[in-house]
This record gives C-alpha cells, structure tokens and sequence, in this order.
C-alpha cells in the first residue's frame, strides 16, 4: 500500500512537471507532452486506486476517514482532468490538479485519522460515490472560477500576459464552467436523494450540519444554473455564485469531517 502510494505520488508530480513546462514554453507544439503525460497519469490512477483498495481491505470495508476521503475525491478529479485535459489540451487542468492530487497522498500518510469512520450501511455505497464525485466536479469547477476570473480581469483591462494567452477563449472556458457545474448538480441531487432515504436520525448520526449545508449548496448551484438559463447569467457572477457555492460544499464534507475526527474525538 505504501508502495502503490508513493509511486503515485511520484507520476502526478512527474505529470505536473510537463505540462507546467509545456505550458510556459514559447513554442508548445515542438514538444508533444499529451502521450507521456496520458500514459504517466493512467499509471499514476492505477496505482493510487490500488492505493485506495488495499487501505479499504485493511479497514474491513469503506474507511471514510478524512483524507482517505479526499485522497478517494482526488482520484476522481484525476480521471476528470485527464478527460478534460485531451479535449482542451492548452488548459489542461492536470497543471493545477496533480500536484492537488499528489498533496492529498501524502496527507493520507503523514495525518492518518485518530478513529477512521467506517460505513454503517452497505447501501450507502452509492450515496458515498455520488456525493464524492459531485464533490470532484465542483472541485474543478472551483478551480475553474478561479483561472476564468483572472482571464476576464486581464481582458477587460486590455493586459493579458503571455502564459494567459495560451488558454481557450473566454466563451470556451465558460462553457467548461457550465458543464462541469451541470455535471456537479446532477450527481449532488443523486447524492442527497440517496443520502436522505438511509437517515434515521440526523442528530445521533452528527448529519445536520453537513445534510444542511449540502442543501443548501444544492440552492446555490440551482440558483446559479437557473439564472444562466433565465437571465443568461455569466462571468463575474457565474464565477462568485460557483465559489460560494463550493465554500459551503467544502464546509459540508470536508469541514464536518475535521471537526468530528480531529476535533471532538
């Protein structure tokens, strides 16, 4: 396990090497990075996901610990952003990812859960699932927000540097934003319907801050969705309502879990 770990760790950091290099170079295209890096990132997936399996086998089931928790969502951001990142090779999101995704195993071996919780009901597998790949996309669209926001502010003040220039055009990259909201949205509705059918007891079971604030991130996202089909809502503010949104996804599952496992155990 602690192999499969850092051999991991060692190809996501390798992968973010060249394409940061890729990327800042003046002449990209005399360097074709895609197929080292696809092939580097495929090899870091299957080892982080044996990773992730030996861990489970170990604890005797699902260990939801907090940073095998998030070691589990940052695979799933890994695999999304190798998708991404052959679709949009110029903005791939590896650059910022990986080393995200790397950080994350090593957090699970230096910070290892005091008392790791386990999963009480098997059929809340998918709830787990659902609710950690929502958490992914929204991670990016996180992410995303991030890098469209400074793209805007250097357009609209006519100063726009040389690496900027490298990304898509804006409307490309909003549209991204959108997607990966839209695909975000869908699996945290999927996740809470899931979620809600297996609550018996919100309190005696530490769930209401996390199923309140999951809910209402769902609100921000609807609200955000709904406003970009209705009032064609766009830039600055697509951008906010997406990182306050995420904030309070943040605050749901990974603030919850820090609180119950480090500071009230």
């Amino acid at each position: 396990m602690a192999i499969a770990n850092a051999l991991a760790f060692l190809l996501y950091l390798c992968s973010s090497v060249i394409l940061i290099r890729r990327f800042v170079q003046k002449d990209p295209t005399s360097v074709n990075a895609s197929i080292p890096v696809g092939i580097l990132i495929i090899m870091a997936l299957l080892f982080h996901a044996t990773d992730i399996f030996f861990t489970m086998k170990n604890a005797g089931g699902w260990e939801l610990g907090l940073f095998t928790t998030f070691s589990l969502t940052t695979w799933l951001m890994a695999l999304i952003a190798l998708l991404v990142g052959m679709r949009l090779p110029n903005a791939h999101p590896g650059i910022i990812v990986y080393p995200l995704v790397a950080m994350s195993l090593m957090l699970k071996v230096e910070l290892p859960s005091p008392e790791p919780p386990s999963l009480a009901e098997p059929a809340l597998e998918w709830h787990v699932l659902l609710s950690l790949a929502a958490y992914s996309f929204f991670m990016l669209a996180a992410i995303q927000a991030i890098i469209l926001a400074i793209q805007e502010k250097q357009l609209h003040q006519r100063h726009i540097n040389g690496l900027l220039r490298k990304l898509p055009p804006l409307q490309t990259m909003e549209r991204a934003l959108f997607q990966l909201l839209t695909s975000g949205f869908i699996l945290l509705t999927l996740g809470l319907i899931t979620g809600l059918m297996f609550v018996d007891d919100l309190f005696a079971q530490h769930l209401v801050h996390k199923t309140v604030l999951s809910i209402i991130a769902w609100c921000v996202f609807a609200s955000l969705l709904w406003g970009r089909v209705r009032y064609g809502w766009r830039g600055q503010t697509a951008v906010k309502w997406t990182l306050a949104g995420f904030v309070v996804l943040l605050l749901a599952y990974m603030g919850s879990k820090f609180v119950l496992e480090y500071l009230m155990s």
